[in-house]
């Protein structure tokens, strides 16, 4: 009897040790922070951002988040520092904060005109702020990440001012213009030649090589691929050139590359026997962005010319707000190249240009019905689809 006494003994003591009580854990603190995964639109709207960031998709009414002032739309690029690649991680990361503690959330918001990121401290209290909206057991929400987005998120739309309208970052143009031919180009730029006949217009960037050019040329029997190579020749020396390619509207494409280490594409028309020449030339290790922009202040280029009609099939925002109503030109044919080069041209009330890129820009309903919209003043203006000149 008191072997087995011994062992109950053993036993009861092994029992005591599995009973043993741990202490309650330390709360989690709360931020009031709720993060969405990042698009690629909003993605595109941080141009600084270094790492993939994380989208706020809400700040709780009176939470610390919301006194110190973070909004709904803003990207946080890093908490301490460290730099976010995802929603997950920005969560983990503030889920794992205690009442007391602080973050610093390095913040982008564009929409308020400023790229440049700000630094944001948010405390850590121990619970959500009482309501009315009472429970037995109140949420306590540390931080969530939304699959799907959002629809702000979605809708490119980072602040609730412009959820009526997606808003763009045009690049604005200015006029230029010699005789009868004009063109429309970024600030910056000037006339470089002009033929009193209105036959050449030539205009390029003050600074860096890049060169826009308009020539229109009596064939007189001749090949006009050989006529616009003669022309190249003369103004940027002997270029060597790839097989045309036939493009819509009988406009034939061609690019070509310099011994100066330039590049840049060749599109004309022949109409009436004559060769009309927009010719484009960059430097080639910038032609991935030197090129498009170059392409299409050539092909805002317009001289005298007949009269031609809109073929049903041109875009709106590759032609000029003549050729809307039926008068276009030999430009508005070759126009349609814009859309490979991935821009277009719109205009606001008051006649200004920009160029925006159709491909990323959204067309939705805003205030003012379908179109693309940029924010000026803190408010929403409609951009309509075309240039003037």
């Amino acid at each position: 009897m008191k072997r087995i006494a011994a062992i109950l003994f053993v036993f009861a003591c092994m029992a005591g040790v599995a009973y043993h009580v741990w202490p309650a854990p330390k709360p989690r603190g709360f931020s009031g922070l709720q993060f969405a995964a990042m698009t690629k639109a909003a993605a595109a709207r941080a141009p600084l951002l270094t790492s993939r960031g994380a989208l706020i998709a809400n700040v709780i009414e009176d939470s610390p988040a919301d006194r110190a002032g973070v909004r709904p739309g803003e990207v946080v690029a890093a908490v301490d520092g460290h730099p976010l690649n995802s929603a997950r991680e920005a969560s983990e990361l503030i889920a794992a904060k205690h009442p007391g503690d602080h973050v610093v959330l390095t913040l982008f918001d564009e929409t308020s005109g400023d790229i440049h990121p700000r630094q944001v401290s948010v405390g850590f209290v121990a619970a959500p702020p009482v309501t009315r909206k009472l429970s037995v057991k109140p949420p306590r929400l540390l931080a969530k990440e939304f699959f799907p987005p959002p629809g702000m998120a979605a809708n490119a739309a980072w602040s609730k001012r412009i959820l009526r309208g997606p808003t763009i970052k045009p690049i604005a143009l200015v006029g230029l213009g010699q005789g009868q031919c004009n063109a429309l180009a970024p600030d910056l730029w000037e006339v470089r030649g002009h033929a009193p006949d209105d036959s050449m217009f030539h205009v390029a960037a003050k600074s860096g090589f890049m060169h826009a050019l308009y020539e229109s040329t009596a064939l007189n029997g001749a090949d006009p691929r050989q006529v616009i190579l003669a022309s190249l020749k003369r103004n940027f020396g002997a270029a060597t050139a790839a097989p045309s390619q036939p493009q819509p509207f009988g406009v034939t494409l061609f690019h070509y590359g310099l011994s100066r280490g330039a590049a840049g594409f060749v599109l004309y028309r022949v109409h009436g026997g004559r060769v009309m020449a927009w010719i484009v030339a960059v430097p080639a290790a910038d032609i991935a962005w030197a090129e498009p922009l170059t392409g299409a202040v050539a092909l805002s280029i317009r001289c005298p010319g007949a009269a031609l009609p809109r073929p049903p099939k041109l875009s709106a925002t590759n032609i000029s707000a003549s050729c809307m109503e039926g008068r276009c030109s030999d430009a508005d044919y070759a126009g349609a190249y814009m859309s490979r080069l991935r821009l277009g041209f719109v205009h606001d009330a008051d006649g200004l240009n920009y160029l925006i890129n159709p491909k990323r820009d959204f067309w939705q309903d805003g205030a003012e019905g379908p179109g693309y919209y940029h924010q000026l003043g803190g408010t929403n203006e409609k951009l309509e689809p075309g240039r003037t000149n």
